[in-house]
């Protein structure tokens, strides 16, 4: 199971039109991963795009895919505003797009886009998800996590035959952290170390309310998963591809920040797996100091799961 990441950009491309930014200038010039395009995601295994950016026609045309089913994370344009490419793949396959979304979330896409008009015209077939529900497809299960907000936005848990993803490109602090472990987590980009900002960021800035930091996040997530991938990439934070990769190699190289085409779910490093094999060893020493039966019962379940993985 090793999806692609389609599009890395934040809220925003990387250029913007009549924007002559350092990372815009750049990714004019020289292109290659300084070029980011809106946040999407596809899963070859079950033919799955999740959102549909204003990019979403080209990401799928550079690369000659044609996903039969579709889901969608939240309303925002960014994540959205392209659902237009439903009509192009149901035209070029003669069949509808399966639509998978959250129940909470169907009034406010089709109130915002025309999911209604493709359901109507024939392009898309949509399947509803109740809220706690789950969804099986050929070899995978998928399941919505809602966030904490006002207005619905979801993340996905993917589960197959001996492993399983998230994806929450958006909105992530607000999002309850799903138990056990995980081969790739993809989630919205943290606040940098601050020493490695081209700015000043003030303690009064919003962005602290709005984001995890990325020492909170590669905590939160070492030794639960293999990849720890960072996504919806700002071009406001005004750090090039090579800088990111300087501070991800702070956590290791289990964590990795991402760029348009990013295969996630590579089989991870020796110094990555044993680097998330200590850190849960320590916390279950941790969690279970006063129980050594538990705290040895822990441990030799670790060491199997660690030998299975080789």
């Amino acid at each position: 199971m090793r999806p692609l990441i389609l599009g890395s950009a934040g809220s925003q491309p990387t250029p913007k039109a009549g924007c002559n930014c350092r990372l815009c200038t750049l990714a004019r010039e020289e292109g290659g991963r300084a070029l980011r395009t809106g946040p999407s995601f596809y899963l070859p295994a079950a033919g799955l795009l999740v959102d549909t950016p204003e990019e979403s026609n080209l990401q799928l045309a550079q690369r000659a895919l044609a996903p039969s089913r579709v889901a969608w994370t939240h309303a925002h344009p960014d994540h959205a505003a392209g659902m237009r490419v439903v009509q192009f793949l149901a035209q070029s396959s003669g069949r509808p797009v399966e639509g998978l979304v959250p129940r909470p979330l169907y009034p406010l896409l089709a109130q915002r886009y025309p999911l209604d008009h493709l359901i109507d015209a024939g392009y898309l077939e949509l399947r509803l998800v109740p809220a706690g529900g789950a969804l099986e497809l050929e070899g995978l299960r998928l399941t919505p996590l809602a966030h904490e907000t006002e207005e619905p936005v979801f993340a996905y848990v993917f589960e197959w035959e001996g492993g399983r993803g998230l994806y929450a490109p958006d909105h992530v602090r607000s999002l309850p952290v799903p138990s056990g472990d995980f081969d790739w987590v993809v989630v919205q980009m943290p606040i940098p170390p601050l020493e490695a900002l081209p700015f000043e960021l003030p303690a009064e800035h919003e962005a602290w309310d709005n984001f995890y930091t990325f020492e909170e996040v590669t905590g939160l997530w070492r030794g639960r998963t293999a990849q720890l991938v960072f996504t919806h990439i700002y071009e406001s934070v005004g750090m090039t591809p090579e800088e990111l990769d300087g501070v991800a190699k702070r956590a290791g190289d289990w964590v990795t920040f991402a760029h348009d085409g990013l295969e996630v779910g590579a089989e991870p490093s020796n110094s990555a797996r044993l680097e998330a094999f200590l850190a849960e060893q320590a916390r279950i020493r941790q969690a279970h100091a006063d129980d050594p039966k538990r705290m040895r019962a822990e441990m030799r379940r670790l060491w199997e799961k660690h030998r299975r993985k080789g």
